[in-house]
Order: structure tokens, then C-alpha cells, then sequence
């Protein structure tokens, strides 16, 4: 009998089985899994594995590869999972994992908000980020393939919050923006320019006094984590919001979307 088979690696590597997530109760066989993933259709040398497996490896350590990719076989199927010198790789078609789907999303984003569709952007943008579901198995890695793919899963959600928000802010969704940003502001409390979205969405929608404590919060918590004062961006928007400034919030808003676009279009920025 054939099975529909997926693979969710945006959070704890997940097997998805005709429709039915299944996790990967073992920490080893999971990160043998999710490292083949993350190089998906580019072999995986057995040398590269026990790298990504354990900071100190045993003595038979192989060995000990070649039962875990046998286990893996049983588990997903004979056939996914290929032998070739020097290791093993597993190609995955496009609707097979999570982050290409994610990578289209984002693409449909950055080509909204070129086009004028920031309600568009948004949803696109959203609609990456809800495929995020958390850090790796067991949240550290030993080897570079597994360190550096989560360290691109936690900037490129960062990336999708901000230009959610900024989408929002651009089709005039100022109390969608403040409800998002509410909602994304404790995980990731010391970003500036989290803080600086959510005090133009609340000026726009005439909270003048709430922006201003966002911003005492703000300081706060640079002083207290970090020992530091708020860069000058946040001071620019705190001005903004002091003089009641709509005009010059829009036009903030405006800069701060082309100075997106103009990153994302640049060579240096891919």
C-alpha cells in the first residue's frame, strides 16, 4: 500500500503520513533525518553525520550510522533514504517539505509588496510563519549543517514578522498590526524595530498615549537585558509619536517597506 509522505523540518522534524503528523521519538535517528533534509538531494557524508550527531563520538560511531539509517528505512520506507559514496541523500519533491512551501511564500510576499498588494504581502507573510513551529529537536546541535539552518529558521522568522507587520502597517490594517505585533513582541522583546511598528500602528489608530508607554517598555528592557539606550530609529518614531506626526508615521512606514524591496532586489542580499 502507498502513503502520501511529507516532511516538516520548520520546528521539530515531523514525519506527516497521509495527512497524520508523526514525530521522531529518537533525538539521533531525528537529527540524521532533519540533516538529510536540510542538504535534500546533495549527499551526506557518513563523517558529516556523526558530526551533526555528537560532539564526542563513540568508538564505533559508523557503525552506529549505518544501523540508525537502517532504523530510518523501517521507519519512512525503503527507497526514500539512498546510498551514495561518500554517505546517503533523500530528495524530496516540492510538495514533500514544509520549507520549500515556505520559501514560496515568501517569494509571493516580497512580489506582492513590490507590486502594490500589501494586504497580499501580509497574508503571504503570515501564511510563512505559520509553518514555523519552534526550534529543532532538542534546540543544540553539535555539527555546522543543523547549527546553521536553525540559526536561518530563527532570522528568517524574524524576517516574516517584520515584514508582516510592515505590510499591515502599508494597507492601513493599523489595529490587525497592533493585535500581530502584541502577540509577537514577547518572543523576541529586545527587536527595535518590533517596538517601532507597534508605536506607529497605535499612533495611526489614535493611541498617542499607548505608543508612548511601548516606548518607556522599550527602554526598559534595553537598560535592563542589554545595558543599553534605544538605537535611533526608535528614537525617530518616539519623536514622531511625541509630535503627533501622522504624516511624517506614513512616511516612515513608506521608507522602511522601499528600503525592504531594495534589499530584497540587490544581488549582496541573497
Amino acid at each position: 500500500m502507498t502513503h502520501d509522505l511529507s516532511f516538516e523540518i520548520l520546528g521539530p522534524t515531523r514525519l506527516v503520513v497521509d495527512g497524520r503528523p508523526q514525530a521522531i521519538r529518537s533525538r539521533n535517528l531525528s537529527v540524521i533525518l532533519t540533516t538529510l533534509l536540510v542538504r535534500s538531494g546533495r549527499v551526506v557524508s557518513v563523517e558529516e553525520l556523526i558530526g551533526e550527531v555528537w560532539h564526542q563520538p563513540p568508538r564505533r560511531a559508523r557503525e552506529a550510522i549505518y544501523v540508525y539509517i537502517s532504523r530510518l528505512r523501517d521507519q519512512i520506507g525503503n527507497g526514500v533514504v539512498d546510498s551514495q559514496f561518500p554517505g546517503y541523500t533523500l530528495p524530496v519533491r516540492g510538495q514533500q517539505l514544509d520549507v520549500q512551501l515556505f520559501g514560496r511564500y515568501r517569494a509571493d510576499g516580497h512580489l506582492s509588496m513590490a507590486n502594490g498588494d500589501h494586504e497580499g504581502a501580509a497574508r503571504a507573510w503570515r501564511g510563512a510563519l505559520a509553518l514555523h513551529r519552534g526550534s529543532l529537536v532538542g534546540g543544540v546541535y553539535p555539527g555546522p549543517i543543523l547549527s546553521s539552518f536553525d540559526s536561518w529558521l530563527r532570522q528568517s522568522r524574524t524576517e516574516c514578522v517584520e515584514l508582516a507587520a510592515w505590510a499591515q502597517l502599508s494597507a492601513g490594517l493599523h489595529h490587525e498590526a497592533i493585535g500581530f505585533l502584541t502577540q509577537q513582541l514577547p518572543q523576541d522583546p529586545l527587536n527595535e524595530i518590533l517596538h517601532q511598528q507597534l508605536m506607529l500602528a497605535l499612533l495611526l489608530a489614535r493611541h498617542r498615549a499607548q505608543a508612548l508607554r511601548v516606548f518607556g517598555n522599550a527602554c526598559r528592557a534595553f537598560s535592563d537585558r542589554l545595558g543599553l539606550e534605544p538605537g535611533g530609529d526608535l528614537v525617530k518614531v518616539h519623536d514622531i509619536v511625541r509630535s503627533d506626526d501622522v504624516g511624517r508615521a506614513k512616511r516612515a512606514i513608506s521608507s522602511a517597506v522601499a528600503s525592504r524591496l531594495s534589499s530584497h532586489r540587490s544581488p549582496l542580499a541573497s
